[in-house]
């Protein structure tokens, strides 16, 4: 039997994959951008046009709060399976589809998968092998990711990112 949430993150982010989506880290702390001065022209904010973003027929959308951006608390509510790392800190996940929460700190941690959906709290190391599956973590140092249509989201400064393969979207915030 096919759960609803993995297979609606699988099937929006093949959709994004398909409307030929680009790679993209974004540091939320604009740290960065030069400041704005008076001879800047306004910029027009757009509104999302992502599939992702898009509601579903039922008017819901097929991630969790898609539209205003990732809401942790909800994937973790959806979590059909909760992980903790073992004594040394690392944690391998190897299942497709399945959406986890990793319990405290780890060292590292490897998501092998298809389809996945994973809330971790801080990592030193994160790998994400595989298509379309979606990570928000902590903070972490070094992030490497090898697919297509992976999103990984962190929160503090901006890890060392390692991105192999295409569609990939690398967030901090």
């Amino acid at each position: 039997m096919i759960r609803p949430l993995p297979a609606l993150a699988t099937a929006a982010v093949l959709v994004a994959l398909l409307s030929g989506c680009s790679v993209s880290v974004i540091d939320g702390t604009g740290a960065d951008r030069p400041p704005a001065t008076a001879s800047d022209e306004p910029t027009k904010e757009e509104s999302p046009t992502s599939p992702d973003a898009a509601p579903t027929d039922a008017g819901e959308h097929p991630l969790p709060n898609a539209g205003k951006g990732l809401d942790r608390d909800a994937i973790t509510a959806a979590a059909t399976t909760m992980r903790r790392c073992d004594s040394s800190g690392e944690l391998t996940i190897l299942d497709d589809a399945v959406v986890a929460r990793v319990e405290g700190t780890c060292k590292r941690i490897i998501l092998n998968s298809k389809g996945s959906m994973l809330v971790t709290d801080d990592v030193t190391s994160l790998e994400v092998i595989g298509d379309a599956n979606l990570v928000l973590t902590g903070s972490v140092d070094q992030v490497l990711v090898n697919g297509m249509g992976n999103t990984v989201h962190w929160s503090g400064a901006t890890p060392t990112v390692s991105d192999v393969g295409s569609g990939n979207t690398l967030t901090a915030g």
